[in-house]
């Protein structure tokens, strides 16, 4: 191949992976979003309305069901102390537009909330879930992956969310926005969280402090965890009408648009990644590009750590470098990890593509070679070697490689 047709490939190459990056998640998916109230029934035959929000041919209530992309994922939304289950609904709007039906429980809005009682009616709302997509009366009968259950909520029902997980085997992603602790306690749920979970937060929160509720969350919660924390986001930020007009509300340095479209983000992100599996996504989530978003902050731990995190090399044309990496399990579940290269321009090769179950705290050693191409190529390469985890299939840890020619 010349160096003309390899820069060629180069740049189809870069369009593509600008392409992928540069669709903002901010901006509406592919379809409409509906909305409709539906009746859930409890299991002890009492009932309570919900907003079911849904794609759509258009949105608007009462719309259409837009059946193009079935099974869609299905995610239960808690609402915040004493606000409307439908104040969030931009958000809400926003998860179905990317193919989610969300359920969001209109109960325990009052000045005495129970805080478990609207973390069971959150699970019950999933119960719903799966019963319509088996109704042959339903508009949803066979179009809810039912193994592709998340929850998120705000506040009061953030914290509910981490309660219903934590008792929910149903549940396959966790997105708490500003959780507050509750009643039993949310911090202490956690513990028993062992999907992949990422806390949304604002640094200028004045109403849940971040320190005192989602940092003691994040570090109880057993499985891949995120604490992603919004520049300048506030508390009521991320409602769209608060109740009383905004009365008690704290401000951030953000105006409420700006930090919606965040949300609205990070929370397709997330949820594209792991309910529905669009791993293209998995950078922004798990990789580099996650740390380098000028709008948020981000701690996280994969479960599994590549080492070193970054090398460098430098040989002669045609020489193969060997770059070698350990892989750790930090999880306290045995899992194998699926091995993948991107973005380089030189050939590389992996020792495996595959391991071998890796017990908690267990670690192999992977090997990266490189072939220095001849100099009618690019006299530089770096290329991002990751492991995707086959517990939950999306979490991955990676490592970065610099190659350069002699």
């Amino acid at each position: 191949m010349s160096s003309k047709q390899i820069l060629c490939a180069a740049l189809i190459s870069a369009c593509a992976v600008s392409t992928t990056s540069a669709q903002d998640l901010s901006l509406p998916g592919p379809h409409g979003a509906g909305k409709r109230t539906v009746v859930v029934t409890r299991p002890n035959a009492t009932t309570f309305n919900a907003f079911l929000y849904y794609p759509a041919t258009s949105t608007g209530a009462n719309t259409p069901f837009d059946p193009s992309a079935v099974p869609y994922g299905g995610i239960s939304f808690g609402h915040g102390f004493f606000q409307a289950a439908d104040a969030y609904e931009s958000t809400l709007q926003h998860l179905a537009t990317w193919g989610f039906f969300v359920i969001a429980t209109t109960t325990q809005g009052g000045l005495f909330p129970s805080h478990q009682a609207l973390a069971d009616d959150m699970r019950h709302g999933l119960g719903f879930l799966e019963q319509a997509n088996l109704d042959l009366a339903s508009p949803y009968i066979g179009a809810v992956d039912v193994s592709a259950f998340g929850m998120t909520g705000h506040s009061m029902g953030a914290g509910a969310s981490i309660l219903a997980t934590a008792n929910d085997a149903r549940v396959r992603a966790l997105a708490p926005m500003a959780p507050a602790e509750t009643t039993p306690s949310a911090i202490a749920a956690m513990s028993n969280v062992s999907i992949p979970v990422r806390l949304v937060c604002g640094t200028q929160d004045g109403t849940v402090p971040t320190g005192t509720n989602a940092l003691p969350m994040y570090a109880a919660a057993a499985g891949p965890r995120q604490l992603l924390s919004i520049i300048g986001g506030w508390h009521c930020g991320f409602i769209d009408t608060p109740a009383l007009g905004g009365f008690g509300c704290d401000s951030g340095t953000l105006t409420l648009a700006e930090q919606l479209a965040i949300v609205r983000r990070h929370l397709a992100a997330f949820f594209l990644l792991h309910l529905r599996g669009v791993d293209s996504h998995w950078n922004a989530v798990w990789g580099p590009a996650a740390l380098t978003d000028a709008t948020t902050g981000l701690q996280r731990d994969a479960d599994a750590r590549f080492g070193p995190a970054a090398a460098r090399q430098a040989g002669a044309a045609g020489h193969v470098l060997d770059f070698t990496f350990s892989l750790t399990n930090e999880g306290a579940q045995p899992t194998s990890f699926a091995l993948f290269i991107e973005n380089n321009l030189w050939p590389v090769t992996l020792s495996a593509t595959q391991t071998a179950t890796l017990a908690p705290g267990g670690s192999t050693t992977i090997h990266v070679y490189v072939t220095v191409p001849p100099r009618s190529s690019f006299s530089t390469d770096r290329c991002l070697i990751s492991a995707r985890s086959d517990r939950d299939g999306h979490t991955r840890c990676y490592s970065r490689i610099g190659a350069r020619r002699l």
